[in-house]
């Protein structure tokens, strides 16, 4: 009812407004009509009064301008001419007093002279207050009015110039003048029997607005007086007349007030009417302001559409879910499936809606929206339909509910809950968070808790966390410290490391980063965090620091450069050996210590190991800074981050300059007693020989003479393998080929090998394939070298043997020739990529490492191909030597 009151109030307060608006207006209406009224009356009889000003002036001006037209065509006129001539001027204007004639501008003529003796003889030069304005009529040979001005001769008026130029010469003569009557002109002009107006007039010297008042009172200009302004047009300028009514302005029209009376009756009429139609529908339009004010809140709208004329209804609050204008746009069917409905959407609900349709059942359903300026929404969507008497549905209505807000929260909350559970979940080893009152109880844990062995993290809730676990005393003290500064506000967050021991004897060390908030649900403040279990860390950090400790104290050189050569870092003991400081190394190259010693070809394969991802290994001849070489046993690496990526090169050199003298010492020592050791062996060899011839040697005798000259032999062919193995090492070697029967040489290594072969209880067999003989196949070689080499390679296939197994020597022929040696069992890992390598030897308690190596330099140096194969699967390893079919150069 009070709401009512209120809407009857406002409505009745509507109509007289207005009413009132109306009655103002009409009002205002009237007042500017009669306000045009007195505006038209008065301009009317200012511009009667500026028409007689313009014409009683500009009259007596052609006067003027005609005597100064007369005197340029007759400048010698004489002074009875001229008398005569003024007496005429006099005679046609009432309004002119007196004339004067001033050639070169000195008065030397007036008219009439009685009483205007002191004009005569003036130089105008010589009166600043006049001498501007004749200056002005020369330089503009245009008249110009004066005035009013105080005249010479007393009095004031208007003063009418005009220059003089003489025609016949082209040439300024002077000027002439009149005195127009001040007094007279007001009177002709009406100004002063007009009783009715304040009339007042301004513009000396014609300067219009900007001149001064001559007639009147100067308050009539006052813009506030809304005075009826007009212009006097003169030749050389303008005056201004204003005019307003004796008593102002009327504001009060005449009849405004009967009309007052009759606006006041229809506007109670009306408002009576209006209470009684207020009145009857005040229920309504109270349910439709309610029910608009509760969707306008909710953000639901309802519509309807009338099946059989295809008409659609849209609430205020449809149309602002929908982003369009009521008004400006149209809502129908199609409009709606095929623009508004987001494409991925149109399928289900039309399906659903023709599905609604059909079964007589209202629906339900959530999809998306698309606004004219491309924005996606998301509603919900309640609708039913209604039927005639045949069960056709003749009309539709439901309701749109704007979601999008919620649909945004849900997707936002199920990401944060799902990047959280990734956290909690997939770190959970790593990360605890937590929270807990400022007294230390945990009030949640996350799943990372379980992983400390205290049980599940709900079991841990509850607790206090100083009891729970047990802490170093450093770190808890520490913590408590910081916990406290930060619950009393002082800082914001805290950082601070825990070290304790959990209940499997570990010692851990978590990084804890804490904060004070506020929790509504207990409403009080609380301590929340994160603690990251660092233990790793630290231990890979002490790790770090004891290779550093171990790097920086290390009795070799360490080298660490970028991807581009240039040294990052180098060790104590690389300044040490090479006299470059650290600074001074740091942004070098490496090349920095070449020696010159190396040809490209060293240097080359150097690098394309490395760039190959292998690590490089070998000897090198370095430069110090003072000159000096030095000889180093280097191993580089490349270095790849996770992403597989080269990061650094990394160096480990060692100082092996002594050792190589010591090598060098014992090369030359050993040429040295090779060398020696043939002069007594040739006796030794020649001996049993001549021994041999004596008759009386039993056959015992010669048996063992026979031995002792075969050892010697034996001896000798050892020594001069020994002294060519050094030469092949050096490079010094000369290698003679000549036809070899390999078959042959075979045979006699594996007779002078019976021994070997039945102590270590194996059989050895020989088989040709290809394109080779079963008893011959002749290669290019040198017969010693070749006989050296399977006869190293079979005692080596022998040892490396078990008991009771074959040894396969197979001769094959197919272009090049080739022999396989093929015995059970497997080469080590350890020494499979350096098999062929100096004193690589594993597993045996009296090898040397040197049969091998032995081989591959005889292979090398007569240009064979040899390479080891071994077979896990098999349980076999095959050497496979590769001889060319032509004659080596």
């Amino acid at each position: 009812m009070r709401e009512t009151k209120i809407v009857i109030l406002k409505y009745v307060a509507i109509v007289i407004c207005i009413f009132l608006a109306l009655d103002i207006f009409i009002q205002y209406q009237l007042y500017q009509r009669y306000k045009n009224d007195q505006k038209f009356s008065v301009y009317h009889q200012t511009a009667t009064i500026r028409a007689q000003l313009e014409k009683e002036v500009n009259s007596n001006l052609l006067l003027i301008q005609g005597l100064a037209d007369y005197v340029s065509y007759h400048p010698e006129l004489r002074t009875s001419e001229l008398e005569s001539y003024c007496r005429g001027m006099l005679f046609r204007s009432k309004l002119i007093t007196n004339i004067g004639v001033a050639p070169d501008y000195i008065v030397d003529y007036v008219y009439p002279l009685e009483g205007n003796e002191d004009v005569l003889g003036m130089d105008y030069r010589l009166h600043p207050d006049q001498w501007e304005q004749v200056k002005q009529v020369h330089n503009t040979g245009k008249m110009i009015v004066a005035g009013p001005i105080d005249l010479v001769q007393g009095g004031r008026g208007f003063v009418g110039r005009a220059p003089v130029f003489v025609r016949s010469n082209e040439y300024f003569w002077g000027i002439v003048s009149a005195v127009i009557d001040l007094e007279k002109l007001f009177v002709n002009a009406g100004l002063t029997t007009i009783k009715n107006l304040k009339i007042a007039a301004r513009g000396v010297d014609g300067k219009g607005a900007d001149g001064a008042v001559f007639f009147g009172d100067p308050e009539v200009f006052n813009p506030d007086k809304s005075p009826v302004v007009m212009q006097v047009t003169l030749s050389n300028g303008s005056w201004q007349l204003a005019a307003v009514p004796v008593g102002g302005w009327g504001v009060i029209p005449p009849g405004s007030l009967i009309l007052h009376a009759i606006f006041l009756l229809l506007a109670l009429s009306i408002s009576f009417s209006i209470y009684k139609i207020i009145t009857k529908n005040a229920e309504v339009e109270m349910v439709k302001t309610n029910l608009s004010e509760a969707q306008s809140i909710a953000h639901l709208g309802n519509w309807s559409m009338d099946l059989l004329s295809g008409k659609i209804w849209w609430s205020n609050e449809t149309y602002q879910i929908f982003g369009v204008v009521k008004g400006e746009y149209t809502p129908s069917k199609i409009g709606f499936f095929t623009r508004l409905v987001h494409p991925k959407d149109r399928g289900i609900v039309r399906e659903t809606y023709l599905e609604a349709m059909k079964s007589g059942k209202s629906y339900s359903l959530d999809h998306r929206i698309v606004r004219p300026d491309g924005e996606v929404r998301h509603v919900s969507e309640r609708g039913k339909f209604s039927y005639d008497d045949a069960g056709k549905p003749i009309r539709s209505y439901g309701t749109i509910h704007d979601i999008t807000s919620r649909k945004l929260m849900e997707t936002e909350l199920r990401e944060s809950k799902t990047r959280f559970d990734h956290v909690t979940n997939k770190l959970s080893r790593k990360f605890i968070f937590f929270s807990h009152t400022v007294d230390g109880v945990f009030l949640r844990l996350s799943e990372g808790f379980a992983h400390l062995g205290y049980g599940s993290a709900e079991s841990g809730i509850g607790q206090r966390w100083t009891e729970l676990f047990d802490f170093n005393p450093e770190s808890l003290a520490e913590a408590m410290e910081k916990n406290k500064q930060v619950i009393a506000g002082e800082v914001d967050t805290v950082e601070y490391e825990l070290e304790f021991t959990i209940p499997d004897g570990r010692e851990c060390c978590m990084s804890v980063f804490g904060y004070m908030t506020y929790d509504f649900e207990l409403d009080e403040n609380i301590f929340e965090g994160v603690a990251i279990d660092i233990t790793e860390r630290k231990e890979r950090e002490e790790r770090l620091k004891i290779l550093t400790r171990a790097i920086e104290n290390a009795p070799v050189s360490v080298v660490i450069t970028d991807t581009e050569g240039n040294i990052t870092y180098v060790n104590p003991y690389f300044s040490k050996e090479t006299g470059y400081s650290k600074q001074e190394a740091l942004g070098e190259n490496p090349r920095v210590l070449k020696s010159g010693k190396h040809d490209e070809v060293f240097y080359k394969e150097m690098w394309d190991t490395i760039v190959r991802g292998q690590t490089w290994r070998g000897d090198i001849v370095n430069r110090k800074k003072d000159g000096s070489l030095y000889w180093e046993a280097a191993s580089i690496s490349p270095v790849y981050n996770e992403k597989e990526e080269l990061v650094s090169y990394v160096a480990v050199k060692e100082d092996i300059s002594d050792k190589k003298d010591l090598e060098r010492l014992k090369s030359d020592v050993d040429l040295i007693m090779r060398h020696d050791l043939k002069t007594p062996l040739n006796g030794i060899i020649g001996l049993p020989g001549l021994l041999r011839m004596d008759d009386n040697l039993t056959e015992q005798q010669h048996g063992l003479l026979k031995t002792i000259e075969d050892s010697g032999k034996n001896m000798l062919h050892m020594i001069d393998m020994s002294l060519d193995m050094f030469k092949m090492e050096t490079g010094k070697y000369e290698y003679c080929p000549l036809q070899v029967d390999v078959i042959g040489v075979a045979k006699q290594v594996i007779d002078n090998c019976r021994s070997k072969i039945s102590a270590q209880k194996v059989e050895v067999e020989m088989l040709s394939s290809g394109d080779a003989d079963d008893n011959s196949l002749v290669v290019w070689g040198e017969e010693r070298l070749i006989y050296s080499l399977i006869s190293g390679l079979l005692t080596n296939a022998i040892e490396a043997s078990p008991s009771g197994k074959k040894i396969v020597i197979e001769f094959m022929r197919n272009g090049n020739s080739m022999i396989s040696f093929r015995n059970t069992g497997v080469v080590p890992e350890q020494i499979r990529d350096i098999f062929f390598q100096k004193y690589v030897t594993y597993g045996k308690d009296s090898g040397t490492g040197l049969g091998t190596y032995s081989a591959k330099l005889m292979a090398d140096a007569m240009q064979y191909e040899i390479e080891m194969m071994t077979f896990d699967e098999r349980n076999e390893t095959v050497v496979m030597i590769t001889i060319p079919e032509e004659r080596p150069e």
